[in-house]
């Protein structure tokens, strides 16, 4: 949720520099919709796609019980192959949006170029004339460098391991997740999960988003509005459809 709010403060302030031109907005991988909904108490009308119907269920959840300027709303849907027509989620057409987001690392889940190459047709399916992209992508060097291979995080009730293990020849990283969560009253349940990413280089973007049709107007290190360093950790990628 914290990351969230970081981007919906940085994305106001990219907005300002790369106007979109209406306020209809896409945001892919919404996961329980923070990002969706802050958009929406901006006044834009958002519509969230996930894959997950728990995730779905609680941005949900937390629209019914929200009163915003904007409408949010919520459809399940993969970020490589959702509908869009007439066999579309309600809402979901084509060459309707204004503005199209996917954040918190989601792109990099994409593990193979194809996949990243019908992610960004998408977009340009669905975004207006004008319409804007923009996207977050964690770097090979966070990846391999900066993701602590052993994260430990403990609170009251709960404790979590995360393991990660980088690999050079795929520029993939593994993180398996491990934690414990509950009371000595109730018990505590244990989960895991296991996270696969991938990091592209920054040319091999740049060049799927023009090839969908994109224009690439920016590529920030992200969280400012300078170029990407060898250092960056984090890509922000704004790009337009014609």
């Amino acid at each position: 949720m914290r990351f969230a709010i970081l981007v919906a403060h940085y994305l106001g302030d990219v907005l300002a520099r790369h106007p979109a031109p209406g306020r209809r907005a896409l945001d892919l991988a919404c996961g329980t919709g923070t990002l969706a909904l802050m958009l929406a108490d901006e006044g834009w009308d958002v519509l969230g796609v996930d894959g997950s119907q728990a995730m779905l269920a609680l941005a949900r959840a937390k629209a019914a019980a929200l009163e915003t300027a904007g409408r949010a709303s919520f459809a399940l849907g993969d970020m490589r192959s959702f509908a869009l027509g007439p066999q579309a989620a309600p809402g979901l057409r084509p060459s309707s949006y204004h503005l199209a987001t996917c954040t918190y690392d989601s792109l990099n889940y994409l593990l193979r170029e194809e996949e990243l190459a019908a992610c960004f047709a998408n977009v340009a399916h669905a975004l207006a004339p004008g319409g804007l992209f923009f996207a977050d992508m964690n770097t090979r060097h966070f990846l391999e460098h900066d993701w602590d291979p052993v994260i430990v995080d403990e609170s009251e009730g709960f404790v979590q391991i995360s393991q990660s293990d980088f690999d050079p020849a795929s520029a993939c990283s593994t993180m398996v997740v491990t934690g414990f969560a509950g009371d000595d009253v109730r018990g505590y349940q244990r989960f895991e999960e296991t996270h696969v990413e991938r990091a592209y280089p920054p040319e091999t973007v740049a060049r799927l988003l023009e090839q969908a049709g994109l224009a690439v107007e920016a590529a920030y290190d992200c969280f400012t509005h300078q170029p990407p360093y060898e250092a960056s950790q984090r890509i922000a990628w704004i790009a337009r459809k014609p």
